[in-house]
């Protein structure tokens, strides 16, 4: 059966009228007064020939709506004042957004046979019956069957696309690397159901709080359900980030205005405007993108040994400051919260040279080496490396490296930026001879292994003498894991 949400309106007398309305004016006394507004006329539609309106009514501030009541007296020179029904136990919430749904979306055309279906849909919403429905359409004459099939269409798209509300969900995430992203999805509660809204749909306004924009700017009107780049500005390890979402004047939802006379007469269905909005939050902490540039001062544990005895390469790891660099050793996140990223120093001992070693960008390519090592580094501080035996007499050099592809992308490895030393820094030179002198610490004094500068290691010759009478062995590969001052390796054939 056809409900009729405005039966009851129809049968108050102008007595009952005169007192509900004093009634609605207590229920209201907390909403800002509304100003007294004149009906002047008609809006597009039709007038037949015997003189019936079929289409939307204007008021004196320019509203423009459809009557509620068929067969009572039209709006046309008398004084109204709006209202808001909510209160007033007219409608339910789905009956109130079929109505705000019609007003909203053809109310306010200009086109007349789109207002007569308005009007139409409206009244046959309200309660009207088939034939009287028919009877009414008749007032638009030839486009009498045109207006009658599109009020029916209008009414099915109002059941379906009414909605109760809208609301936001905002999104906040920090990649691996590089900027993240902010994104605002927008839900309509629709009759029919709920519905994500197409990316675009809606502008957002977004305030960022410990991230920018692109622009720099932490305020910004972004399309809703896009991904749009945020940058965070923490200089912490970690960073933390968080999105304010905002819209407005959304058509959606089941608010209404309906205009009432003072004397019993038609009530008006308003095309109020566009006054939904939506708010949301989202608040992320997480590793900071930034690249960090580890810098290692390394010196060896003999600069002067025997054959046979062991040398290690000593560790001193830091920090390069820079632009665009985080200033502290980067984090990745862990279940428990939070820990360094790993990055693998690979140190290969060279050798044996039969003359002093020259300093030189990078090591001889057809040059011998004994071993390499591995000690996996936790952040700035002092590591040993896995130590090497020193085969024979000559001498010996380390040269070390981070590559960052030794570290997965997803525990950090595509934040740490490379670094390797030159080839032949004192410090890092062993002299081992029968007869050589125990070995000995450097000055305490340390120095960049990309500097080499140490005073007190040997004089240079030059690079690349075989030495005569001893056979060179073949370079021998250790890999072994470091924990910092503890070390572990295992041999393997080059």
């Amino acid at each position: 059966m056809t409900q009729r949400p405005l039966s009851f309106i129809t049968a108050v007398s102008l007595v009952g009228l005169a007192v509900f309305l004093g009634v609605l004016q207590s229920l209201f006394a907390t909403v800002p007064p509304a100003r007294a507004l004149a009906g002047v006329g008609h809006g597009p539609g039709y007038l037949s020939g015997d003189g019936w309106w079929l289409g939307a009514y204007r008021f004196d501030d320019g509203a423009q709506g459809f009557c509620l009541n068929p067969g009572k007296a039209a709006p046309v020179g008398l004084q109204y004042s709006y209202a808001d029904p909510a209160g007033m136990g007219w409608w339910t919430p789905e009956q109130s957004a079929v109505f705000a749904y019609i007003a909203r979306t053809w109310a306010p055309g200009g086109d007349r046979l789109t207002a007569a279906a308005g009007q139409l849909a409206t009244w046959i919403y309200a309660g009207v019956t088939e034939p009287e429905a028919q009877k009414y359409a008749a007032r638009a004459g030839a486009d009498t069957d045109a207006v009658y099939a599109r009020a029916h269409e209008m009414l099915a798209e109002a059941q379906s696309r009414g909605s109760t509300g809208v609301h936001a969900a905002a999104v906040v995430e920090l990649a691996a690397s590089g900027p993240g992203r902010v994104r605002v999805e927008l839900t309509v509660d629709r009759l029919s159901g709920a519905e994500s809204l197409a990316p675009g749909t809606h502008p957002v306004s977004v305030t960022l709080d410990g991230a920018t924009f692109a622009d720099g700017g932490s305020t910004a009107s972004i399309p809703s359900g896009t991904d749009v780049p945020i940058l965070p500005s923490g200089t912490g390890a970690s960073v933390a980030v968080s999105a304010t979402a905002t819209t407005s004047a959304l058509p959606y939802g089941r608010d209404v205005t309906v205009a009432l006379p003072t004397v019993d007469a038609q009530a008006v269905l308003i095309a109020r405007p566009s006054t939904a909005s939506a708010v949301a939050r989202a608040d992320v902490t997480g590793p900071s993108p930034l690249p960090f540039q580890p810098r290692v001062e390394t010196r060896t544990t003999a600069p002067e040994a025997r054959p046979g005895a062991q040398v290690a390469d000593r560790l001193t790891v830091s920090v390069a400051d820079g632009e665009g660099l985080l200033p502290s050793w980067g984090v990745r996140a862990v279940d428990d919260g939070f820990e360094p990223v790993t990055a693998v120093v690979e140190s290969t001992l060279h050798g044996p040279f039969g003359a002093p070693i020259s300093e030189a960008e990078a090591a001889p390519d057809d040059g011998a080496t004994v071993c390499t090592v591995e000690t996996e580094v936790h952040g700035a501080g002092e590591y040993t490396t896995p130590s090497c035996t020193l085969p024979s007499e000559g001498y010996y050099v380390w040269t070390d490296r981070i590559d960052p592809s030794r570290t997965p992308e997803p525990e950090g490895g595509g934040r740490i930026r490379p670094w390797t030393s030159r080839f032949g820094v004192a410090q890092e030179i062993s002299r081992v001879g029968s007869v050589a002198a125990p070995a000995v610490e450097h000055q305490s004094t340390r120095e960049l292994a990309a500097t080499g500068s140490d005073v007190s290691a040997p004089a240079l010759w030059s690079a690349g003498t075989a030495l005569a009478g001893i056979g060179l062995v073949t370079g021998a590969r250790l890999r072994g894991r470091r924990i910092p001052r503890r070390a572990r390796s295992t041999w393997m054939r080059r």
